[in-house]
């Protein structure tokens, strides 16, 4: 049973103490949006040109679908009151066994499933009002991601495992508690960096010992700390490492950067990893107990934890939240993953259709 089951959360509704949405499609918006997905699989993929056009369309269409309640839900989401959204009721793409092992990474990118997902995917990061995208610097530029043990690193040893495995999700090692890199900004572009992931939205294709996703909502976390606590959180004291997926030969490590930002209606942006971000040696001792104040936070949250289906997705505010996992247990375990921009975003535009930023 998943555990927002478990905490008896209503259909179309939020858990207030988790900032968690629960969005259920019935079975005619369900069939209705499938329809909408295989419309456009047979236009392409994500990274066909005319794609990011026709799903803001297919969204709109299937918007008109939606009750008071859902639309209501959806908003919330959109103007960043929430952690995360799940959604339930979604139809399952495929029906074809698991196989005995993973596909390669270029067949696995080609099977249909996978661009069905993705493509769902962009629909439904529509509905939330974001833009699906990629960075020039990590996953070959490609919109749709996959996360899966492709190198090894989980409970059981791939046939060829290295030794020295990187942390990124194409490994199987547990992944500690992040935001998705890069780390430099979150709103506007700062010195040739574009801002980091608004959303990312997760959905398994296969999940067969239904591993979860863990989530930390941050905003218990921001209060709990008090302001002198986030004020130092918020001064360029802070540095970070380069992240493992990124192409070889780009992105870099990252000095002088801040863990929190506010905007002026009270909002705030999280940038942090873990197992990259630590505090500089130079920094003033109250920004040094202020991070040690953030990571023993942190430390003590209990996740949300939610497992994700072909019929289920996770649309996680990558500034409001942190999201882990364990050490992968079954090597087939493979979520299907896409970056959304919130409308509000200005990244540094390599290409407009389909959507590459400068990362």
């Amino acid at each position: 049973m998943n555990p927002i089951h478990q905490r008896n959360v209503p259909p179309n509704a939020i858990n207030p103490r988790e900032e968690i949405g629960h969005l259920v499609l019935d079975p005619q918006q369900a069939s209705y949006l499938d329809l909408l997905t295989q419309d456009l699989a047979h236009s392409g993929d994500s990274q066909t040109p005319g794609i990011r056009a026709r799903a803001a369309t297919a969204a709109t269409q299937l918007k008109l679908r939606m009750t008071r309640e859902q639309d209501a839900l959806m908003y919330a989401y959109a103007r960043g009151s929430l952690s995360a959204l799940v959604v339930e009721g979604l139809s399952n793409v495929s029906a074809d066994p698991i196989p005995s092992s993973l596909p390669a990474l270029p067949d696995f990118e080609i099977r249909q499933d996978v661009r069905r997902l993705g493509l769902r995917h962009q629909i439904l990061l529509e509905l939330v009002a974001h833009d699906a995208f990629a960075y020039d610097l990590d996953n070959e530029g490609k919109i749709v991601r996959i996360v899966a043990n492709l190198k090894g690193g989980g409970s059981v040893s791939l046939p060829w495992e290295p030794s020295d495995v990187e942390q990124s999700s194409h490994s199987g090692l547990a992944l500690g508690p992040h935001t998705e890199a890069p780390y430099w900004c979150a709103v506007e572009a700062q010195n040739g960096h574009s801002p980091s992931p608004s959303a990312l939205i997760l959905t398994a294709l296969w999940n067969p010992q239904q591993e979860p996703t863990a989530l930390i909502p941050l905003a218990p976390i921001i209060k709990e700390l008090g302001i002198d606590h986030c004020l130092a959180l918020t001064t360029p004291w802070f540095q970070f490492t380069r992240s493992d997926s990124f192409v070889k030969g780009m992105g870099e490590d990252g000095k002088n950067v801040s863990i929190l930002s506010f905007d002026e209606h009270g909002g705030f942006a999280v940038r942090f990893n873990v197992y990259r971000f630590s505090v500089m040696k130079e920094a003033p001792q109250s920004v040094k107990e202020a991070y040690d104040a953030f990571r023993a936070a942190i430390d003590r949250t209990q996740p949300f934890r939610y497992t994700l289906s072909q019929s289920t997705a996770l649309i996680i505010n990558n500034t409001r939240a942190l999201h882990c996992r364990d050490v992968v247990r079954d090597n087939m375990r493979t979520l299907i993953r896409v970056f959304g921009y919130a409308k509000h975003v200005k990244p540094i535009i390599c290409s407009h259709d389909p959507l590459l930023v400068r990362g």
